[in-house]
């Protein structure tokens, strides 16, 4: 039986994202590629993709635990950053459907991205947020966050999120982060692949900076 991995990607799309909105396309696209790389390798692994991008206007579902060989490209039309940021909505809603639709023998990766706070949500609290998050980390969840005009590392754990990673909003630095999230993500499909156990992988630093083989 295959190791099932679902990928969950919750994309800020609030105003403030427009500058660096080519880069945060291409960004996904890196992602959507390094998830396709991981499969072809680790023919054990078996996986899958739901993006979610959010503002004031809608949250809005991608691709919803898809296949990730049937996942199209991210384009211009997918992504139109504007209006605020409903972060604990945004993440409310997809971590509870997509748990309402995985196994409890799954493996799932959350991977948080925004450029600033929450300041729109309306059903969601921050309290109801950390709840939800430290109920599912007992299981074969993993949850990371990346986050600029903030400090990430004190937002995250506030989530009660171990896995961090600061950059910076503008051109250099959002090509800088997804460069440091994709290799980083290789390298835990990488460590899953070799027999580590997820609840083991997960112990150890997401963003560390290692030198292992990922292509």
């Amino acid at each position: 039986m295959k190791q099932k991995v679902y990928n969950l990607i919750v994309l800020d799309a609030s105003g403030s994202m427009y500058s660096i909105r080519e880069e945060a396309i291409a960004g996904v696209v890196e992602t959507i590629q390094t998830i396709r790389a991981a499969q072809k390798k680790n023919e054990g692994q078996e996986h899958f993709l739901t993006l979610v991008v959010f503002n004031t206007c809608e949250i809005a579902t991608v691709y919803d635990r898809m296949p990730i060989r049937k996942v199209p490209d991210f384009k211009e039309k997918d992504y139109q950053p504007d209006a605020a940021t409903p972060l604990y909505d945004a993440m409310g809603q997809a971590i509870t459907h997509l748990h309402r639709h995985v196994c409890e023998d799954d493996n799932v990766l959350v991977t948080i991205i925004t450029d600033g706070y929450e300041n729109d949500s309306k059903e969601w609290s921050h309290s109801k947020i950390f709840s939800l998050v430290d109920k599912l980390k007992e299981s074969n969840w993993l949850f990371t966050y990346i986050g600029a005009n903030q400090d990430a590392l004190k937002v995250a754990r506030s989530f009660g999120i171990e896995h961090s990673l600061n950059f910076d909003a503008d051109e250099n630095g959002t090509k800088a982060m997804f460069l440091r999230e994709t290799h980083s993500r290789a390298c835990f499909y990488n460590k899953l692949a070799s027999g580590m156990g997820f609840c083991e992988a997960k112990t150890e630093d997401y963003f560390a900076e290692e030198d292992d083989e990922t292509e």
